[in-house]
């Protein structure tokens, strides 16, 4: 891995963590997650998340418009389909969303471990 990738990783696994865990998550999208509905939030959550990783990947591909299109593309529909699966899950199984629970954090792992790989995706897709 170059350094220039190991960078771009460094930055989108940073948005990841801006778009989840700060007040970029509001309330509403947080209940919505929570809850496995309504799908609105959840998207709107996936639509932060997908423009922060937007515009690292601008900068990174020097505005590489189809790149830039294509990276959308992919992070918004994963970000959206993995959170909407977990939170439907959270709701079919309680479990899934008690942290005093083991299976909370092997759900929240996996949960984490499937949006990092997207984003080792999209490095791999920019740094070809």
């Amino acid at each position: 891995m170059t350094v220039f990738a190991a960078g771009l990783l460094a930055c989108l696994l940073l948005a990841h963590y801006l778009g989840d865990f700060t007040p970029l998550s509001t309330s509403r999208m947080l209940e919505a997650k929570a809850a496995g509905g309504p799908v609105s939030p959840i998207a709107s959550h996936a639509g932060v998340q997908t423009l922060l990783v937007a515009l690292i990947v601008a900068v990174a591909s020097g505005f590489d418009l189809r790149l830039v299109a294509a990276v959308v593309a992919i992070e918004f529909v994963t970000h959206f389909v993995i959170d909407l699966t977990r939170a439907r899950l959270g709701v079919r199984f309680p479990q899934l969303r008690d942290p005093t629970n083991r299976e909370f954090w092997w759900a929240l792992g996996l949960d984490q471990l499937a949006h990092a790989l997207v984003l080792v995706l999209i490095t791999f897709l920019v740094t070809g």
